[in-house]
């Protein structure tokens, strides 16, 4: 399985998402930094605490990288259905089950990575700046990073679950922009925010559960694979 994902990755170039990752996270900084100094010239204060600020950036995140994900999902499986150039891959003396599962561990993967990582990036950058400007009020602390860290980890594993879901759109007609517009709303819907800083994410059990939908609707996408023609 391993192979197959390496050999998956070099085919479709890859690494293009990782430097897409990057100039998506420059540009949300950018929109943090510019809302700090509009506020500030109003005489506001953008972040009063980190947890805002975690809340703030990693509804983008989440919204970013679940769209990352129908992108990538688009272009490793719907594309190729498009195309037909699946059936060719059909042909190899793999079950076609297993060639299907390897690419949605690389969607996965990508953006439960993407996810953690950017988080990390974000506040870090922040925090860093906020030794020279008073971005955000409260002192930065162990105990930020403590309780931080298992809900970080538990929004990337349910994103990434979430990001499978749009497949099961896309599958239906082997359509592209359904993948895609349908990765658009379910990010709209999962990840607004509402008044006081609340986000569906403030209780993890419904963004897991979301998470795990993706994981399920993904795999009634594929369990009948091997037998239905292409």
């Amino acid at each position: 399985m391993l192979k197959l994902i390496t050999l998956e990755i070099k085919k479709f170039k890859l690494g293009g998402y990782v430097k897409a990752a990057f100039i998506a996270n420059v540009i949300l900084l950018t929109f943090l930094f510019f809302a700090y100094f509009v506020d500030k010239s109003e005489g506001l204060q953008a972040f009063k605490d980190y947890n805002e600020l975690i809340i703030m950036s990693g509804t983008f995140i989440r919204l970013i990288f679940i769209i990352f994900s129908a992108v990538i999902l688009s272009r490793l499986i719907i594309e190729e259905y498009k195309s037909n150039t699946i059936s060719l891959l059909f042909t190899y003396p793999i079950s076609r089950k297993k060639i299907i599962l390897s690419k949605l561990i690389i969607v996965f993967s990508f953006t439960f990575i993407s996810i953690v990582l950017s988080n990390i990036f974000i506040v870090g950058i922040i925090y860093f700046v906020g030794l020279f400007m008073d971005i955000v009020l409260e002192e930065f602390s162990l105990a930020i990073i403590t309780s931080n860290l298992i809900p970080l980890f538990l929004s990337a594993i349910s994103s990434a679950g979430l990001g499978l879901l749009p497949l099961y759109f896309g599958m239906k007609k082997k359509s592209i922009p359904a993948t895609i517009i349908s990765a658009i709303i379910i990010t709209s819907l999962v990840n607004s925010t509402i008044t006081d800083g609340f986000s569906l994410y403030n209780y993890i059990v419904i963004p897991l559960a979301l998470g795990g939908l993706g994981i399920l609707m993904a795999y009634l996408s594929i369990r009948n694979i091997d037998t239905v023609d292409v």
